[in-house]
């Protein structure tokens, strides 16, 4: 890197930050003034509108959202992942009262999978020697992108990072280091946790922080749409709590002075990844679920635009039925899925024709699926011995290479989705895929497949400029045709804001009193996430949680009172899983349940009861992720039935699937002991 890195010249611009954005940039984590007494603003609940419908201060709330009780608070947060809890922190650090509305069980969203935070400048930094000179990394990302990014939303971004990563530490977020080089980033900037991630490192001190400050949050509390007065100013929220069995409950309203998005992006809806260039949208293959785009539509309901056409996420090439998991689906880990996409086999769309270097993941594996968004369906071309190269040179193998070749084996021999083929010859192939695929012409892919050899055996890919060192020839079978499906962990971008983090209009004027922040509105990777800022995604969530949250503070102003004011919310916000009945009694001894289907494999419960009680419980998996589904199962579910003696216990946020599996295996274990 460059020269030394100088703390004063890094952050003299801080305070030209759009807005209000060094408002609370170095604000430690001490307790909030004492609130204010009085009610923070008023909407008389019960006032009709001459419709029949409720009038809240403008807008009415519609017949079928009838609440049953009120929240009255300076600010409303959606969402209490990474961004909305970095908010909800720097909120009531700003002597604001803060409602937060998660629509699961529990804090951290998808933020509980993440591994770290960027940060330049941070004091772990100094204390390592990593000197990093910010227009570095701002230069990379926006040649990158073509300047096609807002550098002025990067410099934001940049200059409050290092204190970020401080004011973070100042609330208890647990960093075990500064990473070099991580997963082929080229700045040091990465602020790892440890293995349990943010689901330990974050979400619970962050949580705990805000709640010390004063914050209410209300789990298992969905909002639903956005109230505005006659001027168009957002003055709240109707939010929707689940019943006690998880069906929806009552409606609740929140009376605030600003709202803040922070609802973690859209990657579960069909609609808007159709929009954003998904060719295939009902075969998309998920990681997380619950991410519905719900601020995004609140947003587009009150006047706001949309950045759709240019979101980026975590996208991936991935087959039907491969298995879950971080570095299954979505990584390099699992042999079927980085065999069938290698650079070195070959890759045709819906007619049978080639249509890109397959090597198109080299720089930037988030990259490898683009060039299948302007095609209706792709497919994967590969000899036996591709194969077993490419199994071999996985960057993080998830099985042994024996294991990785089984499943293959297994997946061709079933072909259970009627979508892979194997055959001895390039014409019996063809006439597979065209039997399945109809569009797919035999006489096509034979001719692609020819092509191919010709330009591989003269060492020159004059079609689209493919390194001859991936250049290998099909002429020895068997030989393989698997098709191809899209894949989405998460989405960045979607609500247009400006520079102070507020949704804004098509003539590019504000919605007064409307935020977003987090993954619902990081256009700084238009189209492809690069990866070349490690950490760069948690980077943004929590500098821009913070500085939506100081941009509101300014908003507010004087009108702020610190304080909150309930009103006849008695409905309770825990859902407890109903699977069946508990056994009258139960008999001593150790039983073992069936495996239970979870989020990406099987949960196998084994439950020692001793004395007439459940005593001990253990599970196994086949492909949980350890840092979300089984810290859930390990940490949180199995204490909670045994202090409780019962399995009906709270799901946790994040793991809905793996929460199920264990809770199900567990009663059938038990089931044997009555």
């Amino acid at each position: 890197m460059t020269s030394e890195f100088d703390r004063r010249n890094f952050l003299k611009g801080v305070g030209l930050v759009g807005g209000v954005a060094a408002l609370g940039a170095f604000a430690g984590c001490s307790p909030a003034p004492p609130a204010e007494d009085g009610p923070g603003g008023s909407t008389d609940a019960d006032a009709k509108a001459e419709d029949g419908t409720k009038s809240s201060a403008g807008t009415g709330v519609p017949a079928d959202m009838e609440p049953v009780g009120s929240y009255t608070a300076d600010i409303c947060i959606m969402g209490s992942g990474i961004s909305g809890l970095a908010a909800a922190v720097q909120a009531c650090q700003n002597g604001l009262s803060v409602v937060v509305l998660e629509k699961q069980g529990g804090t951290g969203g998808g933020g509980r999978g993440t591994e770290g935070v960027f940060g330049v400048g941070s004091t772990m930094q100094k204390q390592a020697g990593i000197a990093i000179e910010p227009v570095e990394v701002i230069g990379r990302e926006m040649g990158y992108h073509h300047n096609r990014t807002d550098g002025l939303r990067w410099l934001d971004m940049i200059r409050a990072s290092g204190p970020n990563i401080d004011w973070l530490a100042e609330c208890g977020v647990a960093f075990t280091g500064v990473v070099d080089n991580y997963h082929g980033g080229e700045f040091e900037t990465f602020h790892w946790f440890d293995e349990s991630r943010g689901a330990k490192n974050y979400a619970p001190q962050m949580t705990a922080t805000a709640e010390g400050l004063g914050a209410k949050i209300l789990v298992n509390t969905a909002a639903k749409k956005l109230l505005t007065d006659a001027s168009g100013a957002v003055t709240g929220v109707i939010a929707q709590k689940k019943a006690e069995d998880g069906s929806p409950g009552d409606y609740i309203q929140v009376n605030s002075k600003a709202v803040l998005l922070c609802g973690g992006g859209f990657a579960n809806n069909n609609e808007y990844l159709s929009k954003g260039h998904f060719s295939n949208v009902e075969n998309v293959v998920r990681f997380l679920s619950g991410f519905d785009g719900d601020g995004l539509t609140m947003a587009l309901e009150v006047g706001g635009t949309d950045t759709i056409d240019r979101f980026a996420g975590l996208f991936q090439l991935t087959v039907s039925g491969a298995p879950g998991g971080e570095y299954g689906t979505f990584g390099s880990g699992n042999g079927l899925v980085v065999g069938s996409h290698s650079g070195n086999n070959i890759w045709v769309q819906e007619t049978g024709e080639r249509y890109c270097a397959e090597n198109s993941g080299d720089e930037n594996w988030m990259a490898l699926m683009t060039p299948t968004q302007v095609h209706e369906d792709f497919y994967s071309v590969f000899t036996r011995a591709q194969f077993e190269e490419n199994v071999r040179n996985i960057q993080f193998p998830a099985e042994a290479f024996e294991d990785d070749i089984a499943q293959f084996e297994e997946r061709f021999a079933t072909n259970p989705y009627d979508d892979a083929f194997v055959a001895d010859s390039i014409e019996e192939l063809a006439a597979l895929a065209s039997a399945a695929f109809p569009k797919i012409k035999k006489e096509t892919l034979v001719e692609t497949i020819e092509h191919y050899n010709e330009m591989c055996a003269a060492g020159a890919d004059t079609d689209f400029g493919k390194p001859a060192t991936y250049l290998v020839p099909m002429t020895e079978g068997p030989f393989y045709f698997i098709r191809q499906i899209q894949a989405c962990m998460v989405t960045f971008g979607g609500i247009h804001v400006n520079r102070n983090m507020e949704c804004i209009k098509d003539d590019w004027s504000v919605i007064p009193g409307l935020y977003s922040a987090g993954v619902d509105s990081a256009d700084l990777w238009p189209n492809v996430y690069t990866i070349n800022v490690p950490g760069g995604t948690n980077g943004n969530n929590v500098n821009s949680g913070r500085l939506a949250a100081d941009n509101a503070t300014a908003f507010i102003g004087d009108a702020k009172t610190g304080s909150i004011v309930e009103d006849g919310d008695t409905s309770p916000s825990v859902v407890v899983w109903d699977g069946g009945a508990m056994p009258a009694s139960l008999k001593d001894g150790t039983y073992t349940s069936s495996p239970t289907q979870g989020m990406f494999g099987t949960v196998t419960a084994t439950v020692t009861v001793s004395g007439g009680k459940i005593t001990e419980i253990a599970e196994t998996n086949e492909l949980e992720t350890g840092y979300v589904g089984v810290t859930a199962m390990d940490d949180v579910l199995i204490p909670a039935i045994i202090e409780a003696q019962d399995v009906h216990v709270d799901t946790v946020a994040g793991a809905t699937a793996s929460s199920n599996a264990l809770r199900k295996a567990v009663l059938e274990a038990l089931g044997q002991a009555g």
